[in-house]
């Protein structure tokens, strides 16, 4: 007969087993160490409730309606003012120059105005003051434009001087400069007795047309 057959198991691994086991334990654990971890479950916290106990009055104050906001005041109409009516207002007149210094007396002392010193003494009383306030207007128009060169005045050419005892006032006089004619405002004050001029003012006007010289008797210059 033949005996019991034993077999004996021999725990022999081949090397290419062993190696296949490692490398498939690591793929594991890898894997492993990549999944993410799972979220714990959130917590319930108690959520604390306050209870406010209304009175009749108040519940009632909470469920009305806000009141509507007033209107704002307008503001009392306000007539309008009339307007004033425009008052016109006169141009003023153009002030008179007042020179300083008196000039005529000078001009007559002069060596060459001898026979002006001549002629002046063969005239009545109002006619040598009349010349004497020519010959300052003269004087001094040149003295403050040289531009203007006053050769000759006329006193009466759109209106008659006044002699008021030894002040003349001549409104509408004239005088000739460089061939043209212009007009002249002036007031003079005379000494007492009437032989020099101590106070002068004047104004220049404008240029006089030509066609005007006859009508005012202004000489025409040849």
């Amino acid at each position: 007969m033949r005996g019991p057959v034993v077999v004996t198991l021999r725990n022999e691994a081949s090397p290419w087993g062993i190696s296949a086991a490692v490398a498939l334990h690591a793929l594991l654990a890898a894997m492993l160490a990549l999944m993410p971890l799972p979220k714990p479950p959130k917590r319930l916290e108690e959520e604390g409730v306050s209870v406010d106990i209304l009175t009749q009055q108040r519940f009632e104050a909470s469920t009305r309606p806000p009141p509507m906001p007033a209107a704002p005041e307008m503001p009392a109409a306000v007539p309008p003012r009339a307007a004033s009516p425009a008052v016109s207002q006169p141009p003023a007149a153009p002030a008179m120059i007042r020179p300083t210094e008196m000039l005529s007396a000078k001009t007559l002392a002069d060596p060459g105005s001898r026979q002006a010193r001549a002629d002046f003494a063969t005239f009545a009383s109002d006619e040598r003051m009349v010349q004497l306030c020519n010959l300052e207007a003269m004087d001094q128009i040149r003295r403050w434009r040289t531009d203007y060169q006053p050769e000759r005045v006329v006193p009466y050419a759109t209106a008659e001087e006044k002699i008021d005892g030894t002040m003349i006032a001549a409104n509408g006089a004239a005088f000739r400069s460089r061939r043209n004619w212009y007009g002249l405002k002036f007031r003079c004050q005379l000494a007492g007795d009437g032989e020099s001029v101590v106070g002068f003012e004047f104004l220049v006007g404008d240029l006089i047309p030509r066609e005007k010289w006859d009508e005012l008797g202004l000489p025409a210059v040849h």
